[in-house]
């Protein structure tokens, strides 16, 4: 929207709010063409003067002005002249790139990683596009504190294309719409390989069509990066505290996690990605050191821990000696040790390999623990994932 249709919509909009109570009376074509001659009449737009800033806003609820550096606008080839305070100022740029760097004046604030190109990308390839969609930042029925927290929506490659200027682009199955278009997508490796364009429409132009959409190569934001020598990087102390508390989160690491967390929010405290982390790491801690010591939920996330080594158990009289097989030794252990364990972060994995009679009258059931009946699982063998560091505890009757 050009400055003087943005001025229309505001006279527009003013002489609604001054004038609309006063006519609500008449018929409605009526009380439309009363308004519509209250904001034309010159006397009305005399004083109409446009001020633009430029905000950006973050999860933490932070707001920052920002500065447009480099700017290309988006491929428009029916576009016809610009126009600007009523001058015509020629025909647009009909090959426009749809990218904009801008400056905001603080630190430590949130970054991607971005690849260096998108030439090693296959079709099939998963894609993730982050952005924040006019459907669901309008929403009726969400509040406004969630109109900070992006949306992610999935897809693949759907292949390589060139536009109408001869520029590569890349077509993903990824929804995109009004809201997250221009926003970033990522490969399962995290990096930044483009971002969100152009979408395919009905021949009237007035829906969406979804599943052919398209994305700009990260190649094109380098070449404007590098235009105003800037270096991309996402190195920033916050960055590097928030790759730890997602290493050791899925690690099973959660003292760990909540150390970076912690100091990531001592750098720049609120962001919704953060702080939930956060709360997630606290809760499973909690879950498996809480009263009654391995009681709780003990096995979520432990299981799934990087560098998996897989143990073979036999009918409960062979546990031991299978044990005894790896390296280190078998000791016993009570609930207290289970509890300081996990509260230093350790790898466990509990397995609780009591008589079905014994394990039906005992108050201490730990929920998610795996399960071994040596009375009727003896044939086969018991298969436990855990990391190379971890250890295996087998509660026995």
């Amino acid at each position: 929207m050009n400055d003087r249709a943005l001025g229309d919509e505001f006279v527009r909009a003013a002489a609604e709010k001054a004038c609309g109570p006063a006519l609500a009376g008449l018929p409605d074509g009526i009380r439309r063409e009363r308004l519509a001659a209250i904001a034309a009449e010159p006397h009305n737009r005399r004083n109409v003067r446009l001020s633009k800033e430029l905000l950006v806003h973050f999860s933490n609820g932070q707001t920052y002005p920002a500065q447009v550096l480099v700017y290309s606008p988006a491929l428009n080839p029916a576009a016809t002249a610009r126009v600007a305070a009523g001058r015509d100022l020629g025909p647009m740029e009909p090959s426009g790139k749809d990218v904009a760097i801008l400056k905001v004046a603080a630190s430590d604030l949130p970054t991607v990683r971005m690849a260096t190109n998108s030439r090693g990308l296959l079709v099939g390839e998963p894609v993730f596009v982050i952005g924040f969609p006019g459907v669901v930042l309008y929403h009726d029925f969400l509040s406004k504190q969630s109109t900070l927290d992006a949306s992610v929506t999935v897809g693949r490659i759907s292949g390589f294309k060139t536009d109408i200027t001869g520029r590569r682009v890349i077509q993903t199955d990824a929804a995109i719409t009004w809201g997250n278009s221009g926003g970033p997508a990522f490969t399962r490796r995290g990096e930044v390989i483009g971002v969100a364009t152009f979408i395919s429409t009905s021949l009237e132009g007035d829906q969406a069509i979804q599943g052919f959409n398209f994305l700009i190569p990260v190649e094109t934001v380098q070449e404007f990066a590098c235009r105003i020598g800037l270096t991309p990087t996402a190195d920033s102390p916050l960055m590097q505290q928030w790759d730890r508390a997602v290493d050791s989160f899925f690690a099973g690491e959660y003292g760990r996690t909540i150390q970076a967390v912690e100091a990531a929010e001592r750098i720049r405290p609120g962001f919704a990605d953060v702080v939930r982390l956060g709360v997630e790491a606290r809760s499973r801690m909690q879950s498996a050191s809480g009263p009654g010591g391995f009681q709780r939920r003990l096995g979520v996330g432990l299981i799934g821990s990087l560098g998996l080594v897989l143990l073979l158990i036999g009918i409960r009289h062979a546990i031991r000696v299978r044990l005894q097989r790896l390296r280190g030794t078998v000791a016993r252990i009570d609930p207290s040790d289970v509890r300081s364990r996990l509260e230093r972060g350790s790898s466990l994995t509990l397995v609780d390999a009591r008589k079905a009679e014994d394990l039906a009258a005992s108050p201490v059931q730990a929920a998610g623990t795996l399960r071994y009946d040596a009375m009727r699982d003896a044939a086969e063998a018991f298969k436990v994932r855990v990391a190379p560091d971890g250890e295996v505890i087998a509660y026995c009757t």
